[in-house]
């Protein structure tokens, strides 16, 4: 199972800077690199009247770590994709799941 995490990943987490007016600037900052695999689960298209989007969805696994959270990103090559939920089966399993969409 670990041999199947076969790309090389960051993990990224927003930060918040002060910028001096009263304001904060906001910039993804990598915490770790790791290996995962990614697997496709489903893609949809919306389509209205303004709107013409289309969402892919993926399932990332990676070793587990405690430091990921629903809100971060994770990013591979070129491609980078937000993580809206986690399945983690608890400390004794060897990995984790992160439900991802693709970032355009």
């Amino acid at each position: 199972m670990l041999g199947s995490l076969d790309q090389r990943a960051a993990l990224e987490a927003l930060t918040l800077t002060p910028d001096c007016g009263g304001g904060y600037s906001d910039a993804w900052q990598t915490f770790a690199v790791v290996w995962v695999s990614l697997h496709p689960v489903a893609a949809n298209d919306a389509f209205g009247p303004d709107t013409a989007e289309s969402r892919a969805r993926y399932r990332i696994l990676l070793r587990r770590r405690a430091d990921v959270a629903p809100g971060q990103r994770v990013v591979i090559g070129a491609r980078c994709f937000a993580v809206r939920a986690i399945l983690d089966e608890g400390p004794r399993a060897p990995l984790m799941t992160l439900l991802c969409e693709d970032v355009p």
